[in-house]
């Protein structure tokens, strides 16, 4: 399990990676457009705007107010000043590489700006979650306390597989904070739907002695 869980991490991470070093700037901000069209649809002027507004205050609390941005810029692309006080080498790279990695780090950190926004629309979600989650949690019990009272069956198949269908949508939403499509807004409570059934036939299906 633990290897699975290292596996999946890296395969995420370089996820980010590779959309950071493949995709072009047109195209994160074409995803951007899309998206915040999709939310304006679904949520509203008010609520889409709310939502933007606090990814972007994420975004400048987490890399901007920090320097972080900054330094990273400023560590792979010198200023005019530095060109300036290394004689003869004033234009090396000028017109082809550091335009090259001055598009790559504005995808990356476009690309991490969207990566919070869908955070914070997977956050708008947890409400419904928890209205969710309590009846189907409690439909489990109720069906667990009721087996265990007629010594119905107990499947660990079925309590195995609902608990990998549970990390499993979980995993599948971390994954589409950097997928490089738009996300529908609609696909964060279908995830957290699909949890729900699963905690309900995970809780039904437990052994009926831990």
């Amino acid at each position: 399990m633990t290897r699975n869980i290292f596996l999946s991490i890296l395969i995420w991470l370089l996820e980010i990676v590779l959309v950071a070093a493949l995709i072009s700037e047109q195209w994160t901000r074409s995803i951007q457009a899309e998206e915040d069209r999709m939310l304006l649809d679904y949520f509203g002027a008010e609520k889409a705007t709310e939502l933007r507004k606090t990814a972007m205050g994420g975004f400048e609390a987490l890399f901007v107010r920090t320097g972080i941005r900054d330094s990273v810029y400023g560590y792979f692309i010198p200023t005019e000043g530095e060109r300036q006080r290394s004689r003869g080498f004033e234009d090396v790279g000028r017109y082809d590489l550091f335009p090259f990695l001055q598009g790559r780090l504005d995808v990356l950190f476009e690309s991490l700006y969207q990566m919070i926004h869908r955070a914070v629309v997977t956050a708008a979600w947890l409400p419904f979650l928890g209205v969710a989650v309590v009846p189907f949690a409690i439909d489990g019990l109720v069906r667990r306390k009721i087996r265990q009272t007629t010594f119905d069956y107990s499947s660990p198949v079925a309590h195995r597989y609902s608990l990998y269908v549970i990390l499993g949508t979980f995993y599948l939403l971390l994954v589409s904070w950097t997928l490089p499509v738009p996300v529908p807004p609609q696909s964060i409570p279908i995830g957290l739907f699909v949890v729900a059934c699963a905690l309900n036939v995970l809780l039904a299906n437990t052994q009926k002695r831990i």
